[in-house]
């Protein structure tokens, strides 16, 4: 009875400690456009996405550690699904996206088209249509990480000259930086908290564990996402938060499953592919289309989502 009472009370808590930190973080990151020049979707990419990437790499590490590599791939997949359907849905229907587009994030949304197609490779070598050892597969993800990162490090919005001194500045970018650091953590323990306390009431109220494990640890995963880019918008910065989400998916598709294959070389579960990369792809391309005609309308947001939960329902 006591458990009923103290966990929706954790967990209203972690959402208002989540809902602060994602504020807090936001506004250190737009410190950090100022200082280091960087574009909002190029900082979004760049800098935000690998943050906010940090629970699928913790996610790769112990399915590595325990020997369940196939574990990080199924988190992999799926987070990128709730982030391009969920995530961009939600920001959809609410309004956030209908002009958004620039030929920055078009460009990106190919590089994150194509980057999707690298996976099917596995599928290609299971049906024995040419063999590819997972290990090259990671080595292709990795290096198209690393030039993705590079290119965008090179775009740079137009910076106003000052007279600042130039230790000065040193020192408020790397001040930005630590500030930034000290935001996410807190965005990562909140959102820790919110799926510890979900996945408890819901386990109080007799809800199965595999559903707990399939549909709250799931989304967990991805609430950095969502919590950081509704507050993005929220201030006007659309194009960081469509950036963090490509970014995102492209680092989980890149650099976290690179890794999974290139270390821990594993046999192909085809259901983990079979399942969840078609719905990646539909969903990707849905947002690739109504990007190239403006931006996601108030139907786009609806589309998105509707995948989303035809996604839960048949996986």
């Amino acid at each position: 009875m006591i458990e009923l009472i103290v966990n929706p009370l954790i967990l209203a808590f972690s959402l208002f400690l989540l809902a602060s930190t994602s504020h807090f973080t936001i506004k250190s990151i737009e410190k950090l456009i100022g200082l280091s020049g960087l574009s909002e979707a190029s900082v979004g990419f760049v800098i935000l996405a690998v943050l906010t990437s940090t629970p699928e790499m913790t996610v790769a590490l112990f399915a590595i550690l325990q020997g369940e590599p196939g574990i990080s791939v199924g988190d992999i997949l799926g987070s990128n699904v709730f982030n391009m359907a969920a995530v961009l849905g939600i920001l959809g229907m609410l309004g956030y996206l209908k002009t958004c587009c620039t030929d920055l994030l078009i460009e990106l949304t190919d590089i994150l088209l194509i980057t999707t197609l690298i996976p099917l490779l596995l599928i290609i070598s299971h049906f024995h249509i040419f063999d590819v050892a997972s290990p090259v597969v990671g080595v292709i993800l990795l290096g198209t990480f690393l030039i993705n990162t590079y290119l965008m490090t090179k775009k740079r919005t137009p910076r106003v000259k000052a007279n600042a001194d130039k230790t000065v500045e040193k020192e408020s970018l790397k001040k930005a930086i630590t500030i930034l650091l000290l935001g996410f953590v807190g965005v990562v323990i909140a959102a820790r908290l919110v799926v510890y306390s979900g996945s408890n009431i819901a386990l109080l109220l007799g809800v199965p564990p595999i559903l707990i494990g399939a549909k709250v640890v799931a989304i967990g995963t991805s609430l950095p996402e969502l919590t950081l880019d509704f507050a993005a918008v929220r201030r006007g910065r659309v194009q960081l938060a469509i950036g963090d989400v490509i970014g995102s998916n492209l680092t989980n598709l890149t650099l976290v499953l690179g890794l999974v294959l290139l270390v821990s070389p594993f046999a192909v579960d085809m259901t983990i592919f079979t399942e969840i990369l078609p719905f990646l792809m539909i969903t990707t391309v849905i947002f690739w289309r109504f990007l190239t005609r403006g931006g996601v309308s108030q139907v786009g947001g609806i589309v998105l989502t509707m995948t989303y939960i035809l996604f839960q329902a048949v996986t």
